[in-house]
C-alpha cells in the first residue's frame, strides 16, 4: 500500500480505517462515492488526531459515520477497492489532506478545493 508523507508522518489509510472499530464496523456494504470517502476520512483523520483516544473523540467518530450515513465496512470495501488505483488514491488523500487542514482552521489555496471531473472514478 502506497504511504503519503505530511510534515514528516506517515499515512497509513488501512490503519485508519482500522481504528474505526472502536465506533462499530457493522452495516452492508454498498457503493460509496469518492465525495463522501474524502468527507468521512478527513472528519475521522481530525478527531482521531484532536481527541486521540478519549470518549469525546469516540463520539466525533460516530457522529462523522451517522452524519454522511457510512459504516466502517464500507469504508474498508472502498480502500479495498482503490488498491488498484495508486493514483487515485494519492489524489484522495491529498483531498482528504487538504479537509483536514479546514477543520483546523488553516485556508486552502481555491484551485484545489475540487477534484478535476477528468480525474474521478465513480465506486464500482
Amino acid at each position: 500500500m502506497k504511504h503519503l508523507r505530511r510534515d514528516g508522518a506517515i499515512v497509513k489509510p488501512i490503519l485508519l480505517v482500522a481504528g474505526l472499530g472502536v465506533v462499530g464496523c457493522g452495516g452492508s456494504g454498498g457503493d460509496l462515492d469518492d465525495d463522501t470517502y474524502v468527507q468521512v476520512m478527513a472528519r475521522l483523520s481530525w478527531a482521531r488526531a484532536k481527541y486521540a483516544d478519549t470518549t469525546e473523540g469516540d463520539s466525533v467518530r460516530a457522529a462523522a459515520l451517522d452524519e454522511h450515513g457510512v459504516t466502517g465496512q464500507q469504508l474498508e470495501e472502498f480502500v479495498a477497492r482503490l488498491g488498484d488505483d495508486p493514483g487515485r488514491m494519492h489524489r484522495l488523500w491529498e483531498a482528504i489532506r487538504l479537509e483536514v487542514d479546514v477543520l483546523d482552521g488553516v485556508s486552502r489555496p481555491e484551485s484545489q478545493l475540487e477534484m478535476p471531473d477528468a480525474e474521478r472514478r465513480e465506486s464500482r
